[in-house]
């Protein structure tokens, strides 16, 4: 009877491991390693139709996509947002929405919820793979819940008359806009807490909308930026109920570059790009900020978008201020170097990993 027993337990223990290696192999195939895929996107070129680039390796190789697509022809795209490895979005002007479902081999127009053509879209969010928030100029806001089936066309007061150059949603509920008054380098600011029902501004202290508001950024519901012209931003730590005003110092430019983009890896790490080919980092929450060097490739050019993989890959698109010329540059190593990877015959604007 022992002898069963001990039998008995043998099988049970082993039975037990096996399951154990099961789901841990189980659990390595949920999780894969995130592709280091990347899409940047710019204006139209002499080809006449918007600029796609794709990299299938962190931003080393890039390849063009869409040039011929009807969808995309004669259209500046402004902002790019990557789901998965087939899924991307991107916005541009005239009003246009486009649409991979299949890595880029063919990008499609979705139908905008307004008919109003002269629409620039200039920017776009999206939460959860469906949840897509969409802004641009004249006050313009479009939301789907249902990852692009059926659209609805924000109105409000607040949001009227305002060019909305940013937007970034916390959550399904959550969402901040940002830009100016058309026609005016004054700033705006404005958040909605119940899915765009109702908005409101955000007015900082100190008269700190005397600048244009570019952009939004969070690494999570707590921890805020949002960040715009002559280095001037406002955080908040505790989910927008206050804001501190800040700025950085030695930026360049009469005072101070533009923040074009700023990314949030996490609460205390914050990685940016500048006009005048300016590279910044913080990663103390903006107590000190750390110039990465000019950018390389050709000078004198904003840079408009960042995007990063982890905290040593990122990529950096830009654009000439005189030309219809950009580039886009990398770094592996978390900005001690960065490298050239493309120069473009177009103004390059946004860039995207996946999410």
């Amino acid at each position: 009877m022992k002898a069963l027993m001990n039998c008995g337990l043998l099988v049970s223990v082993l039975l037990l491991t096996t399951l154990l290696i099961l789901s841990g192999c189980k659990k390595d195939k949920e999780d894969p390693i995130k592709k280091k895929y990347v899409w940047a996107v710019g204006s139209a070129d002499s080809t006449g139709y918007g600029t796609i680039y794709f990299s299938d390796n962190g931003g080393d190789h890039w390849v063009r996509q869409g040039e011929g697509a009807a969808s995309i022809q004669g259209v500046n795209l402004f902002d790019v947002w990557a789901v998965d490895e087939n899924t991307v979005w991107a916005v541009g002007d005239n009003n246009v929405i486009i649409k991979t479902m299949d890595g880029g081999i063919t990008w499609n127009r979705i139908a905008a919820p307004s008919k109003r053509s002269e629409v620039e879209l200039t920017s776009i969010s999206i939460i959860n793979a469906t949840n897509i928030w969409i802004s641009g100029s004249g006050g313009t806001v479009y939301n789907s819940k249902d990852g692009g089936n059926s659209w609805n066309s924000v109105h409000s007061d607040v949001l009227v008359n305002n060019y909305l150059q940013g937007i970034h949603a916390i959550d399904p509920n959550i969402v901040y806009v940002t830009g100016g008054p058309t026609m005016t380098s004054t700033g705006f600011i404005a958040r909605t807490i119940d899915a765009g029902i109702t908005w409101d501004s955000i007015v900082p202290a100190n008269n700190f909308n005397k600048n244009r508001w570019i952009g939004v950024t969070s690494s999570n519901a707590s921890n805020i930026v949002i960040y715009g012209g002559r280095s001037h931003y406002i955080y908040s730590t505790d989910g927008g109920h206050s804001w501190t005003n800040d700025s950085i110092e030695g930026t360049g430019g009469t005072g101070g570059a533009d923040i074009n983009c700023l990314k949030m890896l996490d609460s205390q790490t914050w990685w940016g790009a500048f006009d005048y080919d300016g590279i910044f980092e913080t990663k103390d929450a903006g107590d000190n900020w750390l110039s990465q060097g000019s950018a390389p490739g050709p000078k004198g050019m904003w840079l408009f978008g960042i995007d990063y993989y982890d905290h040593q890959l990122c990529v950096i698109v830009g654009e000439s201020s005189m030309s219809n010329t950009g580039k886009i540059i990398k770094t592996a190593n978390g900005g001690q170097l960065w490298e050239l990877k493309l120069e473009t015959h177009a103004q390059m604007h946004k860039v995207s990993f996946i999410k």
